[in-house]
């Protein structure tokens, strides 16, 4: 379960720097979590699909990365375009770039096929990670709101101070390391 929290939080982290390039609104902010939520619970089940059914019949398990690559892409670019057909008035364009290089769902397809998981774990894990994601997501941009605001020290401020935060989030995260073990 380490893994998996220092997965989301490090992808998490990365997707807020890149969103700090401009002023982040919150609507932008949560249309990225959105679309991140989607294609994690839609990219897990697919791609352990094809893992299982044609990767591992054909004894081809180190070619997956070649596969989840496209299926990601694939994805990345579909969802931000039925988003902003759905709802217009979200904004939507742009966060293909950011989905197609989100590493916390290739991390997570890398490392599902391993521990072995069945039927009801693999659909609650996508659902898990990406609340999670999405909560990262807004608690980062919340971070970075408190701290133009605050008296913060000049040395820590600006980046100093997100990966501080992102080394406490990650440790309260990690609280929650063996909570759900069988």
């Amino acid at each position: 379960m380490s893994d998996y929290v220092l997965v989301l939080v490090s992808a998490a982290l990365i997707n807020h720097l890149v969103l700090q390039a401009e002023p982040v609104e919150h609507a932008r902010l949560h249309a990225l979590g959105l679309c991140s939520a989607l294609l994690i619970v839609v990219a897990l089940p697919v791609g352990m699909a094809l893992y299982w059914q044609l990767l591992v019949p054909l004894q081809l398990q180190d070619l997956r990365l070649f596969i989840f690559l496209p299926l990601l892409a694939a994805l990345a670019w579909t969802l931000p375009t039925l988003l902003q057909r759905l709802r217009p008035d979200w904004p939507a364009h742009g966060l293909q770039g950011l989905l197609s290089t989100n590493a916390v769902v290739l991390g997570l397809l890398l490392q599902l096929p391993h521990d072995g998981m069945d039927s009801w774990r693999l659909l609650a894990w996508p659902l898990v990670g990406a609340l999670g994601f999405w909560l990262a997501l807004i608690l980062y941009a919340d971070l970075g709101m408190r701290s133009r605001q605050a008296e913060i020290p000049v040395a820590l401020r600006g980046l100093p101070i997100q990966l501080i935060g992102a080394g406490v989030m990650a440790m309260a995260f990690s609280g929650f390391n063996g909570l759900f073990a069988p």
